[in-house]
């Protein structure tokens, strides 16, 4: 009887054993790819144009259940000019060079993410909540005709920041072995920011430049098509 009663349990045991194995463990991922951001209320009125960029996140399964939690990145360019300029020297000497003045918005958030199927075919939905920085970054590029190297100047001005909250959905198709094609959407709420208005941007043959700022709410729409890599 007891022989009886420990086989069963052994075998019970190896049921359990094999039945997991069945289940393929989820394991990280890794995404990235480009991005269109596309201004909505207040903002589509106060910025004309789809600032572009690109994204990354990483995404942690919990345990080996159907949640994820991790973070992400995203970068899009609000405006940009660049032209030839020619400075003055701390010797007096004019120098030729190219100035570009850009305007750039930073977006880093966590996510918590429920993705119920770990097959060829893997759509997700996730909450996010971060941050998003907007800054107007200068560089200027010295043509050195003596063939010594100049560093470009550069200088970040104008920051701001505000908290950014939202959804997104997205899916994932299997390409080969652990590489997926990702597209997502995401719907975010942006507080009140002050950021670069593109058309306002001038830059004079001497170097300097001049930009004016615009001030509204800065909600929008997401859209990406990229990679991802499943661990």
């Amino acid at each position: 009887m007891r022989f009886l009663l420990l086989l069963l349990v052994f075998g019970a045991v190896s049921a359990q054993g094999q039945g997991q194995r069945i289940i393929p463990l989820r394991g990280p991922s890794l995404s990235a790819g480009m991005q269109m951001a596309i201004p909505r209320g207040e903002f589509a009125d106060q910025f004309d144009g789809m600032p572009y960029g690109v994204n990354a996140a990483l995404s942690m399964p919990v345990l080996n259940l159907p949640l994820e939690a991790g973070g992400g990145f995203a970068w899009n360019r609000i405006g940009a000019k660049s032209d030839q300029v020619s400075t003055i020297d701390e010797l007096g000497r004019s120098r030729q060079g190219e100035l570009q003045l850009n305007g750039n918005s930073y977006t880093y958030y966590v996510h918590g993410r429920l993705r119920p199927f770990n097959g060829r075919f893997r759509p997700y939905g996730e909450v996010l909540a971060g941050m998003r920085t907007y800054s107007v970054k200068s560089v200027l590029e010295i043509d050195d005709q003596a063939n010594y190297v100049v560093e470009p100047i550069k200088e970040v001005s104008d920051r701001d920041f505000v908290w950014v909250t939202g959804w997104a959905v997205g899916v994932q198709y299997r390409l080969i072995s652990s590489l997926f094609v990702e597209a997502r959407f995401e719907k975010l709420r942006g507080d009140r920011a002050q950021y670069i208005d593109p058309a306002s941007i001038e830059i004079q043959s001497d170097g300097s430049f001049d930009f004016e700022m615009q001030e509204s709410r800065t909600d929008q729409f997401n859209i990406s098509l990229g990679l991802a890599f499943s661990f």
